[in-house]
């Protein structure tokens, strides 16, 4: 067994462990990056390149404010910043020692000091990333391993340097926050590799909070007896923190800008979400859900509460699972959680390419998981480009949970509404079908409300970026944001047009985006579920009564065809490869109407 486990734990992946690569599909490309910092710092850049491969990375010295110099290269060159500020300026070796520890009010009151310090150090760190759009990350600080009055006395207490310590990660979170920066839970990497290997304050002062290493033995060579290097004496193991630590920030960029991003799993049933074949065993055996089934199907509802659409393809009797679900499914999984089920015993392939036409969604997004290797493979080799899993059991549950693919910057009302949404879209591209064009549109009641953004601090902005990073199919230059470009934009006069919709079935909340600077359309963005509803068309209708002469780009991508005509058929003319609308000769389509934002903000019914 001892062996076994080292030689896991040797594994030259091992600090992969909080951030799955399973469905990663394409690397990120990045060119340069920045680390601003003291020691830290100084020992963490030289391994940026491990991780973002092929990148160049740059360090500045940084410990007070007020000192920062600047950067190697032109700022626009770095793809993102990391900032660790030394947790020793915010709290210097003697600040506390010869307080008396009969009290917990003077370390309060040294606390409000500590955050006041923090506050400018931060600020002052964040000097490169000031009207840029230069993404920023940054590292919270280690905990203390214990309490160093003694492990009798409280553990949440501010003479504890532990909770100490803690409060300043949780301002640190707070200030982050504020200034659009994304935090890297340093001590919780460390916690996963396990602090005593990595954490320096078994020999140093804790708030020095770097990683354990020899470099102190070598003021040590005269003496007589020479000490065990620290590294000998203690089972050290730095490189899984280090390699997991960038590790961590490469999931979050993949995540920020959406690489590879899952929008769809689909997932067999039997032996897949439960043990065994239900229509035939019946749903007495006490296992059938405990352990993995039950992990995965937590691991659903929180794909689900992110905006991930669910859905199944099984092969079985139709009436026989809705008969058996609620019995032994009860509340922990409704069956009304899948926004499109085929459970039926046609071929998967077939069975997935219809729910990929009524969700408009392309394989590249979606996942497929089932325990059957030729089931998988007849999927894989209909759908190249979509990501399988199912033939290790016991990391489905960590790569659902942890993978950069299938996490989101922000949840936002859209995103837990997602799935009723989807139900209502296959309801209305069922009624189509019965119906003539110009009939179904007529019985839709589509309305849109048009609303401006300018800044990022709309609560309406991280549904915004979330379009604008996922969207693939109608997006006519197939840019991705950061929050910092969206900022620049709006200080050089961009407007972000947010548009809403809704119909009989359902409101779709915030569906699309024109950005427009300087009567230009510089991107314009809807989602998939709207498409075909001529809401592009009231749009630029709506745009081009305050946007005259009205302009627009479009940039081809491999997956954008969808709105390659999108500006001509609107009567735009091609000029110097700017589309260009002279007149305003667009009118909204008779069935959609313009409604006040107030009314769809309230969820009335369209």
């Amino acid at each position: 067994m001892l062996e076994t486990m080292a030689s896991v734990r040797n594994q030259k992946v091992a600090y992969k462990f909080r951030t799955p690569d399973t469905l990663e599909a394409t690397p990120v490309a990045v060119k340069r990056i920045l680390v601003v910092g003291s020691c830290m710092a100084a020992g963490l850049f030289h391994y940026a390149h491990v991780i973002f491969k092929g990148a160049e990375v740059d360090h500045v010295l940084y410990n007070y404010p007020g000192d920062l110099t600047e950067p190697p290269h032109p700022i626009e060159e770095y793809a993102f910043q990391l900032i660790h500020l030394p947790l020793r300026t915010i709290v210097p070796e003697t600040m506390l020692s010869d307080i008396p520890h009969t009290s917990e009010e003077p370390f309060e009151e040294k606390l409000r000091e500590c955050e006041q310090r923090l506050i400018q150090t931060f600020t002052g760190a964040l000097a490169f990333a000031k009207n840029t759009k230069l993404m920023t990350f940054v590292s919270e600080y280690f905990i203390p391993q214990q309490n160093h009055m003694g492990r009798l006395l409280p553990r949440y207490d501010l003479r504890n340097p532990t909770y100490f310590v803690e409060q300043l990660n949780r301002k640190l979170h707070e200030l982050a926050r504020e200034h659009a920066a994304h935090m890297v839970q340093a001590d919780a990497i460390a916690q996963t590799f396990g602090r005593k290997f990595i954490q320096e304050d078994l020999v140093w002062n804790w708030s020095h909070a770097s990683y354990a290493n020899d470099w102190d033995c070598i003021h040590d060579t005269t003496r007589i007896v020479q000490p065990t290097k620290l590294t000998s004496l203690y089972p050290i193991n730095i490189e899984d923190f280090i390699f997991g630590f960038w590790s961590e920030i490469h999931a979050m960029y993949r995540t920020l800008t959406q690489q590879d991003s899952v929008k769809l799993v689909i997932l067999d049933l039997d032996d897949t979400l439960w043990r065994g074949v239900i229509a035939e065993e019946g749903i007495h055996n006490r296992v059938v859900l405990e352990g993995w089934p039950l992990g995965l199907i937590e691991a659903l509802k929180f794909l689900k509460q992110r905006g991930i659409v669910l859905a199944i393809v099984s092969k079985n009797d139709e009436a026989t699972i809705l008969d058996l679900w609620p019995q032994f499914l009860k509340h922990r999984l409704n069956i009304d959680d899948f926004a499109v089920r085929k459970i039926n015993w046609r071929p998967k392939a077939e069975n997935i390419q219809d729910i990929l036409s009524e969700t408009n969604l392309l394989p590249k997004n979606a996942l497929f998981i089932d325990d059957n290797p030729v089931e998988r493979e007849s999927v894989q080799a209909a759908f190249p480009a979509m990501r399988v899993l199912g033939d290790e059991l016991y990391s489905i549950r960590s790569t659902l949970l942890w993978a950069p693919e299938t996490q989101v910057p922000y949840v936002t009302p859209e995103s837990s509404r997602r799935t009723e949404m989807m139900q209502a879209q296959v309801q209305r591209e069922t009624a189509k079908a019965v119906m003539t064009r110009e009939e179904f549109l007529a019985s839709l009641d589509v309305s849109v409300g048009i609303r401006p953004i300018n800044t990022i601090d709309d609560e309406r902005f991280p549904r915004a970026l979330e379009l604008l990073n996922k969207s693939n199919q109608f997006n006519t230059t197939g840019k991705r944001w950061t929050i910092g470009e969206c900022q620049q934009a709006f200080l050089s006069g961009a407007i972000f047009e947010t548009f809403e919709v809704g119909d009989k079935y359902t409101d779709y909340g915030l569906v699309g985006i024109a950005i427009v600077r300087d009567h230009i359309i510089i991107q314009f963005v809807m989602s998939c579920r709207v498409v075909g509803l001529g809401v592009e068309q009231a749009i630029i209708a709506g745009l081009a009564a305050n946007h005259l002469p009205l302009k627009g780009v479009y940039t081809p991508t491999e997956a954008n065809g969808l709105c390659r005509d999108l500006y001509q058929k609107h009567g735009f003319t091609l000029d110097g490869g700017i589309w260009t609308l002279q007149d305003n000769t667009v009118t909204a389509p008779p069935h959609v109407k313009f409604r006040e934002m107030s009314d769809l903000a309230r969820g009335d019914p369209c």
